[in-house]
């Protein structure tokens, strides 16, 4: 849903700019063919950005630490934004007496009225092309060449709809050369699928206003080319643009049709009259390139999402063993917990020394911090790191083991989050955890924290209690359902699937105190 918003946002800003710089540099020339190409292009191109690869102009801003928030029931953050650590979320329960209302987010409030505006737009078209339909259904149709002619007794304006012209029978039997050829120039340039793409356009983005001007605006230029070729085949044009005159008066316009009465008569006229712009007008087309290199910058898909190259400490991923020697930023932000204690740079460490050296990396860029361990370690060692170094509002943190490959994210620093595949998390938690101590759990006051690992395939693993209550009954039940956590839909990072890191605060308790 935030990816959907996040795409909105960004089109409607690159169709936006892209359309004034069109308004302001190629609206009033003649080259009708260039122009039509680049508003197409320009559309595509809207909608292409953001998911083309590009590197960032701005680097992230660093993560924002949440305080701890205290819910019902064990329960996964399902989306939390990309900027925040979701290791910094906390969580533990209130009584479960106290029915949580029914709440709706400002973000799916947005959605709910995008989705609206969606439909609205779709039965628009639908009743569009469903008023042609009806008028296919009561024509008198004559085969000619390149187009069906389609005649009506209504006096409707002469317009094409894919390969048909429908003409009232009135134009047909005192106007028909000028209106059918003009018509025929819409169909053998194939303007229909541009306005098939244009409407799609509008359905997605139909709150952005300058939308329905590029639709305007290539529709004029459509007619410009119709009413050109027209000309060019031998038509008199003081004839042809005093039938436009007669015709453009009142008449209903269709979304899918070229009409020829459509377009305003004195922009008609001028563009017939006007002198041919000179060839070397088609450099401004080059113009556009440095506002499509700063749109690329600013809402390419690579800098959001996929990590710059040495965030990743390059001896996590390529080799077991420290490397000698090398004393690059990337070397420098890998912090291994082996047996025999913690390191840096080879140097025996104490939890402090580390604590403070990830606040000098973390001041002096928000590159990532990479957390290795030696497989025998216990977990509780690296919880210990790695609270200590979030307590100390130290982020963009990573984790593997000394002898795999895979990197290991907190949910924060993925584009989108692991999801529970059977619902609520909490749902499929809490009734068990109240079976197993025979309802004990609604009756004392305890707090526990739990964590676990959803790996690329979505496959839970590693998962245990990082701080256990007092009740011994208690911390069995939780690590007994613990043991039984079914799949997730993995997380993403970029176009792959990520593993994550989860941990949360379980438990009634009105508060959990974190020894700082």
């Amino acid at each position: 849903m935030n990816s959907l918003l996040l795409f909105l946002f960004k089109s409607t800003l690159s169709i936006s700019l892209l359309y004034l710089a069109f308004r302001l540099l190629m609206r009033q020339e003649t080259f009708f063919k260039l122009s039509r190409l680049v508003l197409l292009f320009m559309v595509m191109t809207a909608v292409a950005i953001p998911f083309i690869n590009s590197p960032q102009l701005f680097r992230p801003m660093a993560s924002i630490k949440l305080e701890p928030i205290f819910q019902s029931y064990p329960i996964v953050e399902e989306s939390v934004p990309t900027a925040i650590s979701s290791d910094a979320i906390e969580h533990s329960q209130l009584s479960p007496e106290v029915v949580q209302p029914v709440t709706i987010s400002f973000t799916n409030l947005l959605l709910y009225v995008y989705l609206s505006g969606v439909i609205v737009s779709i039965l628009m078209l639908i009743y569009s092309i469903g008023s042609v339909l009806l008028l296919f259904r009561k024509a008198q149709k004559v085969r000619m060449e390149g187009a069906f002619l389609k005649i009506v007794p209504d006096d409707i304006p002469a317009f094409s709809f894919g390969h048909n012209i429908l003409i009232s029978r009135h134009d047909y039997e005192t106007n028909s050369e000028p209106i059918i050829t003009h018509e025929l120039v819409h169909i053998k340039l194939g303007h229909f699928y541009d306005l098939m793409l244009m409407e799609t356009f509008k359905i997605i983005f139909w709150f952005n206003p300058l939308v329905y001007r590029v639709v305007r605006d290539l529709k004029e230029i459509h007619e410009f080319q119709a009413d050109d070729f027209t000309l060019n085949t031998g038509i008199d044009a003081t004839k042809y643009q005093l039938l436009i005159i007669q015709k453009c008066v009142g008449h209903q316009k269709f979304a899918l049709a070229n009409s020829f009465n459509h377009c305003q008569i004195k922009k008609r006229i001028t563009m017939m009259n006007k002198q041919k712009s000179s060839k070397a007008w088609r450099w401004k087309v080059a113009t556009f390139l440095p506002l499509l290199a700063l749109l690329l910058m600013a809402f390419g898909k690579t800098g959001e999402n996929v990590p710059m190259k040495g965030n990743v400490p390059e001896k996590a991923i390529e080799t077991s063993q420290p490397v000698q020697g090398k004393q690059s930023s990337q070397s420098n932000r890998l912090i291994e917990i082996r047996k025999d204690g913690n390191y840096i740079d080879n140097k025996l460490c104490t939890i402090e020394e580390i604590v403070n050296t990830g606040k000098e990396w973390q001041k002096a860029s928000n590159d990532w911090i990479h957390l290795r361990n030696d497989e025998s370690v216990p977990y509780s060692r690296i919880d210990e790191i790695r609270l200590k170094l979030r307590d100390a509002k130290v982020y963009h943190i990573t984790l593997s083991k000394v002898n795999s490959d895979e990197v290991v994210y907190f949910a924060g620093d993925v584009t989108r989050a692991a999801k529970f595949s059977q619902g609520k998390f909490s749902n499929w938690m809490n009734p068990q955890i109240v079976q197993l101590t025979g309802g004990k759990c609604d009756e004392l006051k305890y707090s526990v924290m739990i964590c676990f690992i959803t790996d690329k395939n979505g496959k839970v693993r590693d998962a245990r209690l990082s701080k256990k209550c007092d009740y011994p009954e208690i911390n069995a039940a939780y690590e007994k359902v613990l043991a039984q956590i079914p799949d997730w839909t993995p997380a993403m990072r970029g176009n792959e699937n990520a593993s994550v890191y989860h941990d949360m605060w379980c438990g009634n308790a009105k508060s959990v105190i974190l020894k700082k």
